[in-house]
């Protein structure tokens, strides 16, 4: 064989080395293609689970689907976090909402969150107030922008940190009263 042949040889293997090189490439193109097409609907979705223990209502379910927020879910929690001493609902923050989703996403947990306080009106905030306790005068919660929460079987210790490293708003702890305060106000702890 001689020297041109050889090449001749040489470059051919080489070609066809490159044209499966290529044919890979554009076959696992086309395969992301085909997976990228695919539903990643559990990737997109957000769900949330709540219990209000004064009034036994649960919500657990996708309040988020398909880069929208599902309206008849969050007319449910605003219905769960209403001020049920005067059964009055307000819009609660969607900002609330995610924060606490991203909570118990932080703590790797599906238990749902006891929702001991949501939004509040100011008769109530004035109620509790005479009653003993100390409600802030200009609270979060009268803009349905707070929860006093708890999640059972989940140190408050653990759920303060988790809140806190969110870096998302106002972290409250009251340890006596076995519950946390989140809201989506100023960071700011205490």
């Amino acid at each position: 064989m001689s020297g041109y042949a050889t090449a001749m040889k040489t470059a051919a293997a080489a070609h066809s080395s490159a044209v499966i090189g290529r044919r890979a490439l554009l076959s696992a193109a086309a395969g992301l293609v085909l997976l990228s097409a695919l539903p990643a609907r559990a990737a997109t979705d957000r769900r949330l689970a709540l219990y209000n223990p004064h009034t036994d209502e649960r919500f657990d379910d996708v309040y988020w689907c398909d880069g929208n927020y599902v309206d008849e879910a969050l007319q449910r929690v605003n219905w769960l976090m209403r001020d049920f001493h005067r059964d009055q609902v307000a819009p609660i923050d969607r900002e609330l909402i995610d924060l606490l989703r991203r909570i118990a996403e932080r703590l790797e947990t599906r238990r749902p969150f006891l929702i001991l306080s949501g939004f509040r009106t100011a008769a109530t905030n004035r109620l509790l107030r005479t009653e003993g306790f100390a409600p802030a005068a200009h609270s979060e919660h009268l803009l349905a922008k707070a929860a006093d929460i708890r999640i059972e079987h989940v140190h408050l210790s653990h759920l303060r940190r988790a809140a806190i490293s969110l870096k998302a708003g106002g972290v409250g702890n009251y340890p006596s009263e076995h519950f946390i305060h989140v809201d989506v106000g100023p960071v700011r702890t205490w």
